[in-house]
């Protein structure tokens, strides 16, 4: 009878220890994903503070932000998902493009950039979104 204990004692150990190798991984934020920008690891999800007027670039995952960087500012942003999907978006100084996905369709490379002047007259608006992914890109 003893053993019954000791082995979910055992269990639940286990299971806290692989929770906190997932939540405490170098370069992983929430839910597996890392956000690099310029090859770095984004250490918080608000890249330089926000300006009043300014457009922000927010970048979504699942429904919940993961970054949100300057629009007017020239960065190439990887975002890598622990599942291996990996996207790679261009954020220049006039627009806002994705570069690169491993999705199958690649719908969201050969959607329209997103610009000042096309933001409001684009069919997306200012969003970019690789549906297999489950991120989505707004400039707003």
């Amino acid at each position: 009878m003893k053993k019954k204990p000791l082995a979910a004692a055992v269990i639940l150990l286990a299971a806290a220890a692989v929770l906190c190798w997932f939540l405490l991984r170098p370069g992983a934020g929430p839910g597996g994903v890392s956000v690099r920008v310029d090859g770095q690891v984004l250490s918080s999800p608000v890249l330089s503070p926000e300006k009043k007027d300014d457009l922000r670039v927010h970048l979504t995952l699942d429904g919940k932000e993961i970054a949100d960087l300057p629009f007017g500012e020239a960065h190439t942003v990887q975002i890598l998902q622990e599942n291996g999907f990996e996207n790679t978006l261009r954020i220049t100084g006039e627009s806002v493009r994705m570069e690169s996905a491993n999705c199958e369709g690649q719908d969201c490379v050969h959607m329209e950039e997103v610009t000042r002047d096309n933001l409001e007259t684009r069919v997306m608006f200012g969003m970019i979104v690789c549906l297999p992914h489950r991120l989505s890109v707004e400039v707003r």
